[in-house]
């Protein structure tokens, strides 16, 4: 027996006895079909031990089923026929996808289903892949960008799984073992902590039918709670770690709010009013009117139980100190509030590019697979618009007054400089 959930007008949900959720979106002009698989478990899981243990495991899905054992059997099956496959893991979350002509649909679900069913985990295979692994996190280390994002997130997320990178260490990954590796999967990789989404030109009842046909006998089994965090930071924290480089790697970063929020889009607006786009104050200010940065940008992040507000900038060396004192000054003017008008405008350009982002099929497939996953339901496009134009210029300034406080400043920074003096004085403007 298969239980029809509530599903809003623009998706389709139905949770099979095996607790597997099925969520579709029709898009009858699509020519494509974007197939996401989502699993609830991503670094944040990961035992200290154990780090990067959900990103290895990502990689060794695509090495060989029982049915299909050779990595180009499984990648064939897609592109051979002119798709894409891929996959990533997250905080919370592992999504694997594939975006195909809709011909192919039924071939392309029942292989992801295989491979999270059926991987052999072959020995050969896990240790070709963990040096994989480790070039790959040699390769982030060396990008100055990826360096400060991970040092603004140890500061953010002390001593706990959200702040490591998400690969692990190269000695967590040298010392994971295939029985690690096997349990891991047994204890997350159950159907009743999966989403599977599709979207494009599909009938919501066929798709059941095929994704229930290819789950038959997968026990459901209910996954361990990720840690908690709790944030008690009392004052503002600096990093700086020393590179030769041309450029100046600056992350600002406090704490956010979660997911399910009441005021996460009062957050979001912030971010835009801020530094999304090319008419945000950052923009206009430190690239526009002063030249400081080629790129200069904010953003948030929302996970189950905690969040950040975060401005990344690439500045030359010489001139970093009056680009870190602008932002702080700006970020410290949102605290005066937003004007009516500069809101109307962030909320056009976050709705505005929401719409065009949910045409595409596998952007359709990936937002209702993560919802589904992280709140339990699929906002549609209409709701959070509304979610979005109920924001208040009061709302605004009282969020910004609430979490943008000097006490919990975070400062990244990778590049040419030793001396800690100046940022620390800027911190505690």
């Amino acid at each position: 027996m298969i239980s029809p959930d509530g599903g809003g007008t623009s998706f389709r949900k139905t949770t099979l006895d095996n607790g597997m959720r099925v969520v579709t979106s029709t898009m009858p002009h699509a020519r494509s079909v974007g197939i996401s698989v989502f699993v609830g478990v991503g670094s944040r899981y990961d035992a200290e031990d154990r780090a990067g243990i959900s990103h290895v495991i990502e990689h060794l899905v695509f090495k060989g089923t029982q049915r299909r054992p050779a990595p180009d059997q499984i990648s064939g099956v897609v592109e051979g026929v002119g798709g894409v496959l891929n996959a990533g893991t997250e905080q919370e979350l592992t999504v694997y996808w594939c975006k195909v002509a809709r011909r192919y649909l039924d071939d392309c679900v029942d292989l992801l289903i295989d491979m999270l069913r059926n991987s052999v985990f072959d020995p050969t295979e896990i240790e070709k892949e963990r040096m994989v692994v480790i070039e790959e996190q040699n390769m982030a280390n060396d990008h100055p960008g990826h360096r400060v994002e991970t040092l603004m997130d140890e500061l953010l997320w002390p001593a706990h799984p959200l702040g490591r990178d998400i690969a692990g260490t190269r000695e967590s990954v040298s010392d994971m073992t295939r029985e690690m590796m096997m349990a891991h999967v047994e204890q997350f990789y159950s159907p009743s902590n999966i989403a599977i989404s599709i979207a494009g030109n599909v009938e919501h009842e066929e798709v059941v039918t095929l994704v229930e046909s290819l789950c038959r006998g997968w026990s459901p089994r209910r996954p361990p709670a990720c840690t908690p965090f709790a944030d008690t930071q009392q004052a503002p924290q600096l990093r700086l770690e020393y590179r030769k480089t041309e450029q100046t790697q600056v992350s600002i970063g406090l704490p956010g709010l979660s997911i399910t929020h009441p005021d996460r889009y009062a957050v979001d607006m912030l971010s835009v009013v801020l530094g999304e786009g090319m008419s945000s104050r950052l923009f206009m200010e430190v690239r526009e009117r002063q030249g400081l940065a080629y790129d200069i940008h904010s953003g948030v992040s929302h996970f189950q139980d905690c969040g950040a507000f975060v401005v990344d900038a690439g500045i030359d060396p010489k001139r970093v100190d009056d680009a870190v004192e602008t932002v702080l000054v700006e970020v410290g003017r949102l605290r005066e509030g937003v004007p009516e008008e500069e809101l109307e405008r962030a909320k056009r350009l976050s709705t505005g590019l929401l719409v065009l982002r949910m045409e595409d099929t596998r952007a359709v497939s990936s937002w209702a697979g993560s919802h589904e996953l992280l709140l339990g339901h699929v906002l549609d496009v209409d709701e959070v618009s509304r979610l979005v134009e109920g924001v208040t210029t009061d709302d605004m300034a009282r969020v910004a007054n609430d979490l943008l406080l000097t006490e919990k400043l975070n400062m990244a920074v990778v590049g040419p400089r030793r001396a800690e003096r100046r940022f620390l004085r800027a911190l505690k403007l």
